[in-house]
């Protein structure tokens, strides 16, 4: 590790944490957004993480980060790291947000599950299903991020209304939230609003109240964002999707009418019972959860930030990501330009093998969580499929790198008549309507 990264960090540690001063400094791993460096000494009894943030979404990241780590303790039993000190300001010793916190034991769950037993992989997410039901309890009339009550200033709009204490017990919506709380609900920091360009397109992103207003918003930057593209090679914001975008703007700009035309029918304004707000952590994968490699329990669950709250339905009844299927996507427009043909065959054979082994781990858990809603209904199913499916278009993996998918999906579902045209420019890959064996798993993985 170079000189030039450890001494800033250690010139932290001795002005304002003495007894950190004589720690070991070392690097230890990087994520998207941040750089990590381990904190040891041999007199110590626990480590300790040092975390250095890109100024991605300056100050609103950190702190919410913070926040709702700090939120989560207080009213739940998961076991996250506990925060030392931040910094959510790069007006500092080392030009850029920190934050100091305990390393947590265990190992990372992707290390240790080819090993685990079936009966050990079980019990493990059972006891992760009692953290999660306290987590999903928590009920919130906005979704948003939490955020400390000092702060408010500076994260909820000024044309918003003050929030108001509600009339039922703070247990039960909004628990700590608002006057006479610890936190408050503000701006939303998440991918979705500032990755790549789509950081310039919003000034302030506010809480939302209902499930229409925060797809709208996204709806809005989706459509700017493939009205901006950056396809010439060099330039600034370059890369290969822009480019493929570009060659088919024609056709990818007639799907996003007529997906967004479909928005009004598919998301009333009006919330259900699915559109309660949960506080939600959309990662929970074999990379973000600590096993004890001795005896598989549960020891930390980690990487708290852009935790946000959301609509109840997007939580696949709060379903980690190491149990879904969101890694099972089509090729995307970018591979099969350069010849790579669709995948459509292994989607559904490794489907079909992650059932299997994820199956008895995903009953085991469901079966403590429950369902976080009352879906029972056949308009509230039906609701929840259009509003789901329309949460899966507006993800950046989805429509922005795979238009041709959603074109697929709205002529499956009977959404528009035609059938969806080849966008594979001239590279001779089929991009036509999935086969009806690869839509059936398709509708199947979004319900």
């Amino acid at each position: 590790m170079p000189e030039s990264e450890r001494s800033p960090i250690r010139r932290i540690l001795c002005q304002r944490f003495p007894d950190f001063a004589d720690a070991e400094i070392k690097y230890f791993a990087k994520g998207t957004f941040n750089r990590l460096y381990s904190l040891t000494n041999s007199t110590w009894n626990k480590a300790y993480l040092f975390r250095v943030s890109i100024p991605v979404e300056p100050f609103f990241k950190t702190e919410s980060e913070i926040a709702t780590m700090e939120y989560v303790r207080r009213h739940t039993t998961m076991p996250i790291p506990r925060v030392i000190a931040f910094s959510s300001s790069d007006d500092n010793e080392l030009g850029y947000e920190w934050i100091l916190m305990e390393m947590m034991p265990g190992e990372p769950l992707r290390k240790l599950w080819p090993t685990m037993p079936d009966d050990a992989r079980v019990r493990f997410f059972a006891e992760l299903a009692v953290h999660t039901k306290q987590l999903v309890a928590l009920r919130f009339s906005k979704y948003g991020n939490i955020y400390f009550a000092d702060v408010a200033d500076r994260v909820i709009p000024h044309q918003a209304p003050v929030p108001v204490k509600p009339d039922n017990d703070l247990g039960v919506v909004d628990k700590d939230l608002g006057p006479g709380g610890n936190f408050v609900l503000g701006r939303m920091v998440a991918q979705e609003f500032f990755f790549d360009k789509r950081v310039y397109y919003l000034d302030l992103v506010a809480p939302f109240k209902t499930s229409r207003e925060l797809v709208d918003m996204r709806l809005e930057l989706l459509g700017k964002r493939i009205r901006n593209l950056s396809p010439i090679e060099g330039g600034p914001w370059y890369c290969e999707n822009d480019r493929e975008l570009a060659r088919n703007k024609d056709r990818v700009y007639e799907i996003f009418d007529q997906f967004k035309a479909l928005v009004p029918r598919l998301v009333p304004h009006d919330n259900g019972p699915e559109d309660i707000g949960i506080l939600w952590h959309d990662d929970l994968s074999e990379h973000n959860l600590l096993v004890d490699p001795v005896t598989f329990k549960l020891t930390a669950v980690v990487d708290w930030e852009s935790v946000c709250i959301i609509p109840a339905y997007e939580t696949q009844d709060a379903r980690p990501a190491w149990l879904s299927d969101r890694d099972w996507r089509p090729t995307p427009l970018v591979q099969l330009a350069r010849g790579i043909p669709p995948n459509d065959d292994f989607l559904v054979s490794d489907k079909l093998r992650r059932v299997g082994e994820m199956g008895p781990s995903r009953d085991a858990y469901h079966k403590i969580v429950g369902p976080v809603y009352d879906g029972t209904s056949p308009e509230t199913q039906k609701r929840v499929k259009d509003k789901v499916g329309v949460a899966k278009q507006l993800e950046i993996a989805t429509f922005q790198h795979r238009p041709w998918w959603t074109a697929a999906w709205m002529a499956e579902n009977g959404f528009v008549s035609d059938k969806p045209a080849n966008i594979a420019g001239d590279n001779g890959c089929s991009t036509d309507k999935p086969t009806d064996t690869v839509a059936e798993h398709v509708v199947d993985a979004q319900a």
